[in-house]
């Protein structure tokens, strides 16, 4: 073979040679491939592995949502009952109706003088509760503040069970038509009397106001005994019984449109007279100025007056206590004057603020605080501190008690401030101002002449009624 030939030929033999010991290129097409799509896919199971964590915090946000949903009320009480008992079943009848519905009740009672400043400060604020449970008197304010809600629904609901609420005191939560508070309940008076003296006497029970005056001057025997026991003092039974005296005379503080200041009268100055003769007889133990409200319970229980005008607590201290002076003692209506029979009686309802943001649980309870079994159990329960301020509960025991009877014969003569008119907002704030009460206080303690006293209350009144217009 020539030289020619041989090189192209080695150089072929070469060539087939390499070729026939590599492998041939497709498998690393196959391969790249095939790592390629393990990468895509990998990441679309990571993130669907991912979407199950979010199905969790779903979840946990909705159980979340559902506890800070459960609903709240707060209810204030703004005194303590006759009873730790009384207190213990308001408070589970309010927090037994929560349970029953579903909602958490944060229920707060205290005394006067810790409840009142917060409801002053909660009128400031516009911070008061979902309920408040308080005297008719402190009511008066948050209405005049427009802070109020208008509840004639639940007023018209609950007038038609038990007779229907008293005249007195649907007057008393009434403004221009509307109900702007729910009655609950009144604490009207009877007289106690000891039985034993008038017997030893020879004089009978003292059906009016002349006949009561008679006799304490006739009993009077101080320092063993005191012919009276009228409160006198700077406090609330004040208020009530010269209201009730003024209207027995045909006299009152305001006139029947609620309106007018008819302080300045005759009447008045009658009434003012009929006390300081007793007063300076030395009929009325001197104290009586500085007293509160349970001045004259203390001095019945222990003997020391012949009379005085008082809730059924009296009656109840007594049968407790002292069986003895219960039985010597006669319990009936208060005196008459020549105009009729009448008893000053302080209202409690219950209120709802306008900004509640649950009225209709508000009113729920309202309604179930006030059902004809519940109400009466708690009637019971206060033997005489509060009386209904339903007409018709006669089908309690409760009024079969010779001593709590006369309580209930008094329901239909009582009224509240502002009578012969309407229990107004500046009506009931000149009953919380007290200005009988410092009134009777110029007259016995600083001397004052019955129109220098009788002057310095109206000027009181005008300015209370120009603050409420």
């Amino acid at each position: 073979m020539s030289r020619k030939l041989f090189v192209p030929f080695v150089v072929l033999m070469v060539a087939s040679l390499i070729l026939t010991a590599c492998p041939a290129p497709t498998p690393q097409v196959v391969e790249k491939v095939v790592t390629q799509e393990v990468v895509k896919e990998v990441p679309k199971e990571v993130v669907v592995t991912q979407e199950v964590p979010k199905e969790v915090v779903v979840t946990k946000e909705v159980e979340k949502e559902v506890v800070k949903e459960r609903p709240k009320l707060t209810m204030w009480v703004d005194h303590f009952f006759f009873s730790a008992a009384t207190d213990a079943m308001f408070k589970s009848q309010a927090l037994q109706y929560a349970q029953q519905n579903g909602f958490d009740l944060e229920y707060v009672q205290d005394s006067p003088d810790v409840m009142l400043p917060r409801e002053s400060a909660a009128l400031e604020s516009k911070t008061f509760p979902d309920i408040l449970y308080t005297d008719v008197a402190h009511i008066s304010p948050v209405v005049s503040a427009g802070q109020a809600l208008d509840v004639s629904d639940v007023v018209a609901e609950l007038n038609k069970n038990m007779g229907g609420f008293t005249p007195g005191m649907l007057a008393a939560v009434t403004l221009d038509g509307k109900q702007w508070a729910v009655p609950y309940a009144m604490a009207t008076e009877e007289f106690y009397v000891r039985q034993d003296i008038l017997d030893k006497l020879g004089v009978k029970y003292p059906d009016t106001w002349e006949d009561a005056f008679a006799l304490a001057l006739k009993a009077n025997n101080p320092p063993t005994i005191w012919g009276l026991g009228l409160q006198l003092g700077n406090n609330y039974d004040t208020e009530n019984q010269l209201n009730a005296m003024l209207w027995g005379y045909g006299g009152s503080v305001f006139s029947a449109d609620g309106k007018t200041i008819t302080l300045d009268s005759p009447v008045t100055r009658q009434v003012l007279d009929m006390i300081k003769k007793a007063w300076d007889a030395g009929a009325e133990p001197k104290d009586t100025l500085t007293g509160d409200e349970s001045w004259n319970n203390t001095q019945y229980q222990s003997g020391k007056v012949v009379m005085i005008q008082n809730t059924g607590s009296v009656a109840k201290w007594m049968a407790a206590n002292d069986p003895d002076l219960l039985k010597n003692t006669a319990l009936g209506a208060p005196p008459a004057g020549p105009k009729g029979r009448f008893v000053s009686a302080t209202g409690i309802a219950m209120l709802i603020p306008n900004y509640s943001k649950n009225l209709d649980l508000a009113k729920g309870l309202v309604k179930y605080l006030e059902s004809p079994d519940i109400y009466k159990a708690l009637l019971t329960e206060m033997q005489g501190f509060r009386m209904p301020a339903y007409v018709d509960t006669s089908d309690m025991k409760l009024w079969a008690d010779p001593f709590m009877k006369p309580l209930q014969a008094n329901v239909p003569f009582s009224f509240l401030p502002g009578y012969p008119g309407p229990a107004t907002p500046s009506a009931l704030q000149a009953y919380n101002q007290k200005v009988l009460a410092a009134m009777v206080g110029h007259v016995l303690a600083d001397n004052w002449s019955y129109d220098q006293a009788i002057a310095d209350a109206v000027t009181k009144l005008q300015t209370i009624l120009d603050q409420m217009k």
